[in-house]
């Protein structure tokens, strides 16, 4: 049994005719998913919640990622079914061969079918040709895939091995992390594990004329590299991509687990000689925030003036911490005090939540979705990003009163093994729209994919016709 709904509501705007003498046609109030071209600041942030139990075929939705494109107002969610060992594709249009959730108003379907292949899942939409891709792992194989659709709206799709690992001695594209340029580009940070030997975090990026990786269809039509290598180095990469007009070329922003030493670390491109041992020779690897665990599940967003805020796990204190980039000598952690490091909430402490995720709302600021201590799914903001009085808060770090407020979207179940917000994503439309995917867990049967997210409600107005 599934535990409290908040809302479940049809996906398209439905009309409710009165026919009158004076031909009045008047609009039910109802729920809307479309972009408005006027949408300035954060109107969605207070937006009300809706959920909808996607996927229950199976033990369904582990490594979960969302992405909502604007273009269309498709939410997309990729996923693992532990039961058949297949990535799967969720979409909030319907289309697919296999109808799924709240009156079939989804459409679900296996894209790729192994054996064994869909973990460590990243989806992404495609800014200029409205295509989606997903990165993932290939667990047979111990290989890097990528899935690529031209146009959602057929099911044709490719899928490419981009990185291979070594039967018995190594295992690449764990951890994935897609994201594409403003012009379409597919990159793709990952982890590279090295059964004997040393892991290391990995780069890759579609290169045709400068390819070393890639194979079958896509022999050495990618460009693979090392960022930094170590025991356990390359962990929860989380990647941000950026144009770059000076230069003419890309800049990269990867927040990632640092495992031989139980630290978030950052690498990124800059203007001066790096400190990686890679041949990009522009980038530069550091310690953000250090302890004995701290900074797996690291999730990267990077502001319009190139701070980054990153979201991530104190596994030794059981904690969600948030980590933004500030002036060198004004923050708690960081090179030289380049960073400011806060407690936001409490997490589970008898197991690993297995995922957090942030993403940056319109007006700026940051919101995190996560697996709070009792089991439940949470979504935690500054109070000033839902417009609440000061006092309001509930949560994250302390002045006079609470900075945050961390909301509960969906409530953890009666039983004990019962929980939401496994492998949880996050995406936040133009207009501030929340979309979650995450895995709702119970013991023995498994889990099911779930997608929470928010919608305005619109009331349309009387209309009064021409009479015949």
């Amino acid at each position: 049994m599934r535990g409290q709904i908040l809302f479940r509501t049809s996906l398209s705007v439905t009309l409710l005719l009165l026919v009158a003498g004076s031909n009045l046609v008047q609009g039910s109030a109802d729920l809307v998913e479309a972009e408005s071209a006027s949408s300035s600041g954060n109107p969605g942030a207070a937006a009300p919640w809706f959920m909808d139990e996607v996927d229950t075929e199976g033990d369904m939705g582990l490594h979960a990622s969302v992405a909502y494109d604007p273009a269309s107002g498709v939410i997309y969610a990729s996923y693992y079914d532990a039961t058949n060992q297949e990535l799967r594709l969720a979409r909030s249009n319907g289309f697919g061969p296999e109808p799924c959730g709240p009156d079939g108003e989804w459409g679900c379907h296996t894209v790729d079918s192994g054996p064994d292949v869909g973990k460590y899942s990243s989806v992404a939409v495609n800014p200029d040709t409205g295509g989606i891709g997903i990165a993932y792992h290939d667990a047979t194989n111990g290989h890097l895939k990528y899935l690529v659709f031209e146009n959602p709206k057929q099911l044709v799709h490719s899928v490419y091995t981009i990185d291979k690992g070594i039967e018995g001695i190594s295992k690449t594209g764990l951890h994935t992390s897609l994201a594409y340029s403003d012009g379409g580009k597919p990159f793709i940070a990952y982890y590279f594990e090295n059964v004997s030997g040393v892991d290391a975090l990995e780069f890759a990026y579609y290169s045709v004329t400068n390819g070393n990786c890639g194979y079958g269809y896509a022999e050495d039509t990618w460009r693979c590299h090392t960022i930094i290598s170590g025991e356990g180095v390359g962990q929860y990469p989380s990647l941000v991509v950026r144009d770059n007009p000076t230069t003419n070329d890309w800049d990269f922003f990867i927040s990632y687990y640092n495992g031989g030493t139980g630290e978030l670390w950052y690498a990124k491109t800059v203007e001066t000689e790096g400190n990686c041992p890679t041949d990009l020779t522009d980038m530069v690897c550091y310690g953000v925030a250090g302890g004995n665990d701290v900074g797996r599940y690291s999730s990267l967003y990077v502001d319009s003036a190139g701070d980054f805020h990153i979201a991530y796990y104190d596994a030794t204190d059981k904690k969600l911490m948030y980590a933004v980039e500030l002036a060198s000598g004004t923050g708690n952690c960081g090179v030289l005090g380049s960073a400011q490091c806060d407690e936001i909430d409490t997490m589970q402490n008898n197991y690993h939540p297995l995922g957090i995720s942030i993403a940056e709302d319109p007006a700026g600021y940051p919101a995190i979705a996560y697996q709070a201590a009792n089991g439940s799914l949470k979504l935690a903001r500054p109070v000033n990003a839902l417009g609440l009085p000061a006092g309001s808060g509930n949560c994250g770090p302390e002045e006079i009163f609470l900075l945050w407020f961390c909301e509960t979207i969906d409530p953890f179940g009666t039983w004990i093994n019962y929980r939401n917000g496994d492998f949880v994503s996050l995406d936040i439309s133009p207009s501030g729209l929340a979309h979650i995917a995450y895995n709702g867990f119970i013991l023995p049967e498994g889990g099911n994919l779930y997608v929470a997210y928010q919608r305005f409600k619109v009331y349309l107005p009387l209309v009064e016709g021409i009479a015949d």
